[in-house]
């Protein structure tokens, strides 16, 4: 995925608005004989916008890639770990991604050939001053053949724009050559969303679109669909972290009383859904086995990092604190979850469960 940035828009040689590459000569670890094989159909699944994961291996083909060595030295955007992609059994396809990242999304496919550049629209980039800049954008909704892709969700066509990427083989990340693919209210950083999480997509080639430098056209058997998932809503990460209660050793982390927590989701959510009632708050002398606890009120804000509105996280208070605290100073607290939660675009997800997120902290007395 991405986290909440545009991940994949900042991280790839040839990138929409940003650059895109020039065809080179073919690469000899490609495969530019008979038509353009659809080796690979990956789709953003991580937070922070590195790693894709095949919803789609073609079968019985030694091109397609498998564990992809890393990297980052020297490609920024590889994951930490070698990834593996498509078995190494061949003739074992890929199991339908369910949990794409619900913002900043996208779709790579990758083929085994260099395509014929037409794909997409060139248009130099100038500086400031009018100069060029050596450098291109690229798009593929001028595609001088027609729209290469066909995008939807939930049974509804999703605009999208683009780019041909025309580096990589099935040994180098990003995989390529490949069509970059994401929806258009990502590339334009929309104020609100429109895909509910939870919603199954697919993309699929446009029959005669997508051609290689010979002319021929992408296999009708090869065309798609090719289906995936938007991961439902739910919680990503809590500062401070959740507790594994059942570690002997586990010491409360200190934080100061002035610290809210702050949950964090993977989608933008609608912060009157997170309801006090779905936050149990409860000061305890011990998190592991409380003797005395004392239930709390959970007050819920919006939460904002330099200044600005973070529409993916919401700010948990003790409603006992006062002045500018948002908790009791010298005091643990243990809290838990319950209920459900509502993204912008109308997911719906359920909040983790006592045993899947608790959190306990401790604060600090009071600064003079």
């Amino acid at each position: 995925m991405i986290g909440r940035s545009q991940g994949p828009l900042a991280v790839t040689a040839c990138l929409l608005g940003l650059g895109a590459c020039t065809a080179p000569d073919e690469h000899t670890d490609l495969r530019p004989s008979g038509a353009p094989e659809v080796l690979t159909v990956l789709v953003a699944n991580d937070d922070d916008g590195f790693l894709e994961t095949a919803t789609f291996c073609k079968t019985n083909d030694d091109k397609r890639p498998g564990l992809v060595p890393a990297n980052p030295r020297f490609n920024q955007n590889a994951p930490v770990n070698p990834a593996q992609i498509c078995s190494d059994d061949l003739s074992v396809g890929a199991t339908m991604v369910s949990d794409a990242i619900p913002v900043n999304w996208y779709v790579r496919i990758q083929f085994d050939e260099l395509l014929d550049p037409d794909v997409e629209q060139l248009d130099e980039l100038k500086d400031s001053d009018g100069n060029p800049t050596g450098r291109s954008s690229g798009t593929l909704l001028k595609n001088s053949r027609g729209l290469p892709v066909k995008l939807s969700c939930g049974g509804v066509d999703v605009p999208y724009d683009g780019y041909y990427d025309v580096s990589g083989n099935a040994f180098t990340w990003p995989l390529g050559p490949s069509l970059f693919i994401q929806p258009t209210e990502f590339l334009q950083d929309a104020d609100t969303f429109t895909i509910p999480t939870g919603t199954e997509c697919q993309v699929s080639l446009a029959p005669d679109v997508v051609i290689d430098k010979d002319g021929v056209a992408v296999p009708m058997d090869q065309l798609g669909p090719f289906n995936f998932r938007i991961a439902d809503m739910a919680v990503t990460t809590t500062e401070p972290a959740g507790a594994d209660l059942t570690d002997p050793n586990f010491v409360p982390e200190k934080i100061s009383p002035k610290a809210p927590l702050v949950v964090s989701f993977n989608a933008r959510l609608v912060l009157d859904t997170l309801e006090p009632a779905d936050v149990t708050i409860t000061e305890v002398d011990d998190c592991a086995a409380p003797t005395t606890p004392t239930p709390h009120i959970a007050v819920i804000g919006p939460h904002e990092v330099d200044d600005k509105l973070d529409k993916q996280s919401a700010e948990i208070r003790d409603a006992a604190a006062t002045g500018d605290n948002a908790w009791l100073p010298n005091t643990t607290y243990l809290i838990t979850f319950a209920g459900s939660v509502t993204e912008q675009a109308g997911g719906v997800g359920a909040l983790p469960a006592p045993e899947d997120l608790t959190v306990c902290f401790t604060t600090t007395m009071e600064a003079p």
